[in-house]
């Protein structure tokens, strides 16, 4: 879940609803310096926060009693809902799936560089081993080979056509992540950088998103089809306060009423 404070109130947008405005954006991707992904690499990027129901269906609390926010996730339920994500994907396209074990597995050891606890580690180092194993399952699938060397699933670059392939949708996975991320929350630091696979062998590019008012993002270079463009997403309001118990913010959070609002991506110079 992303908590945005936003004056008195809390707005919390499920990570699920994060994950399909990437999807959206991924959509319009083309005619710049990137093609237009394809329809499983857009799946992909579309679910790759599926498993997040797990959690934002009945949601928790920090020790702040506030909402949890996605960046404060623990690794007990991180690795729960990654393991859900890419399970769900997988069911859809095994080449979705792969892309969303990937973004796990590439979230999982970062988690772990921030982590000391033994049982953290312990759930981190479980949860890798077994998206390896799916990722070998997965590569026959999509006609990638398992007698290659990967590092955390990925072969090194121009290993072949198809690796390259591979590693460039997850790049562009991990930057529409982190622009719908940049886009939703309230964080000061939301400003990325990016690295992208040029279209026509031009080869790399680095997108730059960066905040410049509440639900407004700049990109650049653009890499999309169309002028600036508007988005809706759904979200649901509560007052930014501490909650008693978690059952009461779960039952206030459950009484609140969706709404919906739009989020404006514009092109940066």
């Amino acid at each position: 879940m992303i908590r945005h404070r936003h004056g008195s109130e809390f707005f919390l947008f499920t990570q699920h609803d994060h994950a399909l405005l990437s999807g959206q954006l991924a959509e319009r991707i083309g005619g710049g310096p990137i093609d237009r992904p394809s329809p499983r690499t857009i799946e992909g990027i579309a679910l790759h926060d599926s498993g997040w129901p797990l959690h934002d269906d009945a949601p928790t609390l920090n020790p702040k009693a506030e909402p949890l926010h996605v960046f404060e996730t623990p690794p007990v339920i991180a690795t729960r809902v990654w393991t859900a994500s890419a399970r769900r994907a997988a069911l859809v396209d095994p080449y979705s799936g792969l892309l969303v074990s990937l973004h796990g597995l590439h979230l999982s050891l970062m988690a772990q560089a921030s982590h000391q606890s033994p049982h953290d580690v312990f759930e981190l180092n479980k949860f890798q081993h077994a998206q390896i194993e799916l990722q070998e399952n997965l590569r026959p699938q999509v006609g990638l080979r398992v007698d290659r060397p990967l590092t955390h699933g990925l072969a090194a670059p121009g290993e072949s056509p198809e690796e390259d392939t591979l590693r460039a949708d997850f790049q562009l996975l991990r930057a529409l992540d982190s622009l719908s991320l940049a886009v939703l929350c309230s964080e000061e630091m939301m400003t990325t950088n990016n690295t992208l696979q040029a279209n026509r062998g031009g080869g790399s590019i680095t997108l730059r998103t960066e905040r410049t008012s509440p639900f407004s993002v700049l990109v650049n270079p653009w890499i999309f089809s169309e002028g600036a463009f508007e988005l809706p997403i759904r979200f649901r309001s509560l007052p930014s306060k501490p909650f008693h118990t978690e059952k009461d913010f779960q039952i206030a959070y459950a009484n609140a009423s969706a709404e919906v609002r739009t989020v404006l991506i514009e092109k940066g110079t």
